[in-house]
């Protein structure tokens, strides 16, 4: 110091130490500023993707402050300011400034400046889709087969719905490129039993299917009596006209009448057919009826020989049982008489 003194003097000195209270240490101007600084945090928090999404995003904050930011902590949830232990446990992103997510959620920042200052600010994603769409199907009877709809939600919004024959597991299959585009209607028209599938894709691409079972119509010719007489099944029969009929039943009535009795356990809404005069057999006038649970819910007109065949369609209501009788109109009962039940079909 004496040599400082003696080769600069005493005014040399004084600015030397004036250096030191101002930049010293625990004194600098910066010390100073942020003693003067009550205000808080300026913070503004955006997501890096606005729309929805499959991936992740990412929470950027945005903080501004004249003593400067000191820290920048993120935790998931609504925590307030004096829940001391939780910010314990928060991400420190003070370099980063961002946070990246995975799931959807609100979260809370915490920026905290150089004076002591805090702004707490949250932030909520709820952009990020990762889930399947959901999809419900649904089948009523119309007229020309049976109709599925179908229900299809999703966060992001459903951009197609695709159907197609069969049962489909997977829903990034190949298949679906030639399948048929219902985004729109969402319903369609099918006539023939079996698996069908629909596809739904949501606005980021998730897929999913659903499948459904559909029983456009059960031939009666298929199923086996529960109680009752057998019916004798013909795959060709000719009526009295000469008109053939193909996977046919016969009923022979005897001692004036025929009962068979089948067990449907309420699948089925309808049953429709034709009721003609076996060739052959020289039948009598006959009536055909139709019972759903022991309720008689059909009566034909008189079934004639020399006359075309009687159409039926009867609505039986889900019935679980259903039974067809025959009623042979003749004089001489000791006869047998065979009758043609053909075209028949159950429908759901």
């Amino acid at each position: 110091m004496r040599q400082i003194f003696k080769r600069f003097g005493a005014g040399m000195l004084a600015v030397i130490l004036l250096f030191g209270v101002v930049f010293g240490p625990g004194s600098s101007t910066t010390v100073e500023a942020a003693k003067k600084d009550k205000t808080k945090p300026n913070v503004v928090l955006y997501l890096n993707k606005t729309g929805y999404t499959r991936g992740n995003v990412y929470i950027q904050v945005q903080a501004k402050d004249k003593s400067g930011i000191k820290s920048i902590l993120i935790k998931k949830g609504k925590i307030t300011k004096s829940a001391a232990r939780y910010w314990k446990k928060a991400d420190n992103i003070t370099r980063s400034k961002k946070k990246k997510v995975t799931s959807n959620a609100a979260y809370s920042v915490k920026v905290t400046d150089k004076a002591g200052n805090v702004t707490i600010k949250r932030i909520s994603v709820t952009n990020i889709d990762k889930k399947k769409p959901t999809v419900k199907l649904s089948q009523s009877v119309v007229s020309g087969g049976v109709q599925i709809s179908v229900s299809a939600s999703d966060a992001s919004g459903i951009k197609s719905v695709k159907w197609i024959k069969g049962a489909i597991s997977d829903a990034s299959s190949a298949k679906f490129n030639q399948a048929s585009n219902i985004t729109k209607t969402r319903k369609f028209i099918v006539t023939q039993n079996g698996y069908y599938t629909v596809q739904a894709v949501d606005r980021v691409g998730n897929k999913s299917v659903a499948q459904i079972y559909v029983v456009a119509k059960q031939a009666l010719y298929d199923l086996e009596e529960y109680h009752g007489y057998k019916l004798d099944r013909r795959t060709t029969v000719k009526d009295n006209l000469g008109r053939s009929y193909t996977n046919a039943l016969v009923l022979e009535t005897s001692w004036g009448e025929h009962e068979s009795t089948y067990f449907l356990d309420g699948k089925y809404q309808y049953i429709e057919g034709d009721i003609a005069c076996c060739h052959g057999s020289d039948p009598t006038d006959a009536l055909l009826q139709i019972y759903a649970d022991d309720i008689l819910l059909y009566t034909s007109e008189t079934i004639i020989a020399t006359q075309e065949h009687k159409h039926f369609k009867v609505d039986i209501g889900n019935a679980r049982f259903i039974k067809i009788k025959i009623t042979d109109a003749g004089e001489d009962l000791w006869d047998s008489s065979e009758y043609i039940l053909a075209n028949c079909y159950l429908y759901n």
